[in-house]
């Protein structure tokens, strides 16, 4: 008995046969790929893990994944919201640390760090150890003011993607990195000195100026009014004569260095002008005090540093 073949037959002519096999029609493979994600998909991600994150190292894996995948402007977003994590984060955060440090044993071991801090240097306590390296690998960094820990933001260690950024963002970066590294005002006083600070107010004016409607010009504005002022008003240690109540040599002649090297800048401006009250006033800058060697300012030094803010806002919001 013959097998059925599933084939069409076709005869022409006498005793010519023709055999023709016509397979079934392939199907074609039309599996569905899932979309790539797109650009708002991954910072909608990202702001998900935000508020769902137990440990900063998360949001950390996640921006060292999604950094090289994402255009400029995209990896600015993912910083910002990066910003605002920490915003929300190290309150939280920094109360829980009180609460550790307030114990005896926790705060001894802390003592273990030493200078510059270290936390490697703790042993005998692998939990806190541990949990103080989750918080560092999440780009946080300890401080340490006045013998009491916190943490910060490391902006030292987030350069690492200055090269997904905007130049805009690159600038705001090294000027917080700084300030990070090494805070300029400690205790009431100056912790760098006044040359160190004329080049954090340099580097915060050139952000301004470049990015006047910058992504953090606001927040830069407002570290430029912090350095100026200080670097200006803060005279709580070496700067004024004890005797005189005037403002030592040494600091007035800063001044004039950073006016005659930077003439062209808006806060050369701003310290020339300063610098024409002191000599108005023949450099002194406090009266005397009456319980105390050292009294309030003078009249026109104390009116010159009321309306510093009135000129700064001038010169870079006009």
């Amino acid at each position: 008995m013959l097998l059925a073949l599933s084939a069409v037959i076709a005869v022409s002519g006498c005793g010519n046969k023709s055999l023709t096999v016509q397979e079934p029609a392939k199907q074609q493979e039309t599996a569905t790929q899932p979309p790539a994600e797109t650009k708002e998909d991954m910072l909608e991600r990202f702001k998900l893990l935000t508020t769902q994150a137990k440990e900063p190292g998360e949001v950390i894996r996640f921006l060292d994944e999604s950094m090289p995948k994402a255009d400029q402007k995209q990896a600015d977003g993912l910083f910002l919201e990066l910003e605002k994590y920490y915003d929300r984060y190290l309150p939280s955060l920094n109360d829980n640390f009180l609460t550790m440090l307030s114990k005896p044993e926790t705060s001894q071991k802390m003592n273990e760090i030493g200078y510059p801090m270290d936390i490697n240097n703790i042993k005998g306590d692998d939990t806190l150890k541990q949990w103080l390296l989750s918080q560092q690998a999440g780009g946080l960094a300890l401080g340490n003011t006045e013998g009491m820990f916190y943490w910060k933001v490391d902006y030292k260690a987030l350069q690492k993607y200055d090269k997904y950024l905007s130049n805009d963002l690159k600038s705001y970066i090294v000027l917080k990195a700084m300030e990070s590294e090494k805070s300029y005002f400690e205790d009431g006083a100056l912790v760098i000195t006044r040359e160190e600070l004329a080049d954090r107010i340099l580097k915060a004016e050139y952000y301004l100026t470049e990015n006047p409607d910058g992504l953090k010009a606001k927040d830069v504005l407002e570290l430029y009014k912090m350095y100026l002022n200080s670097y200006l008003t803060e005279y709580r240690y070496d700067a004024v004569d004890d005797t005189t109540l005037k403002l030592l040599p040494k600091v007035k002649k800063q001044y004039q260095t950073f006016v005659s090297e930077h003439p062209e800048t808006k806060t050369a401006i701003l310290v020339k002008k300063y610098l024409e009250v002191l000599n108005q006033n023949k450099d002194v800058i406090y009266e005397k005090g009456k319980d105390s060697i050292q009294g309030p300012p003078i009249k026109d030094i104390q009116s010159f540093w009321d309306s510093l803010e009135l000129k700064v806002n001038s010169l870079f919001t006009a």
